[in-house]
């Protein structure tokens, strides 16, 4: 009688907790039409299948994906790498823009994405131009990017 009494709460508040994160993301909408999340938001988005699939995109160039990305907690959510810009420096915000955004609009339009960068301002633009450009999924945007991942001691892989 005491476990079943245990599971009970145990399943409740974790359907309590869900829901309190949910309507947190909520508040969280910018007018801007895109999400902030932290990454223990991030981490409980991909470890929740209830809530739908969100696609892990690491939004930085190459040589930084290939060192270490985010490891997530399910196999077939690696990280998808998008490149933000194939070389650092460069005249404009993103390098390669409308070529970058052409791709990205084909592959993730209508789907749920969490886009992360090394600190979070990359992502932060990105998901404006995204917005600006009629992008029809959800985008989380994972302020802080893989610095907070790591500080609140969050797995990532390195190298391949």
């Amino acid at each position: 009688m005491g476990s079943i009494l245990f599971s009970s709460f145990v399943s409740a508040n974790s359907i309590i907790n869900n829901k309190m994160m949910e309507n947190n993301i909520r508040q969280n909408l910018k007018s801007d039409g895109y999400i902030n999340i932290t990454a223990l938001e991030a981490w409980d988005l991909m470890n929740n299948s209830d809530d739908g699939r969100q696609i892990p995109i690491d939004i930085r160039r190459w040589d930084e994906y290939s060192s270490e990305r985010i490891e997530t907690p399910n196999q077939e959510d690696w990280p998808r790498w998008f490149p933000y810009e194939f070389t650092s420096g460069g005249p404009g915000p993103i390098k390669n823009e409308g070529f970058l955004l052409d791709i990205f609009m084909r592959i993730y339009q209508n789907k749920e994405v969490i886009i992360y960068c090394r600190t979070g301002r990359r992502t932060g633009i990105s998901a404006q131009i995204l917005v600006d450009n009629g992008f029809s999924g959800i985008i989380y945007n994972m302020v802080n990017g893989i610095t907070e991942w790591k500080s609140v001691g969050l797995p990532t892989i390195e190298g391949f």
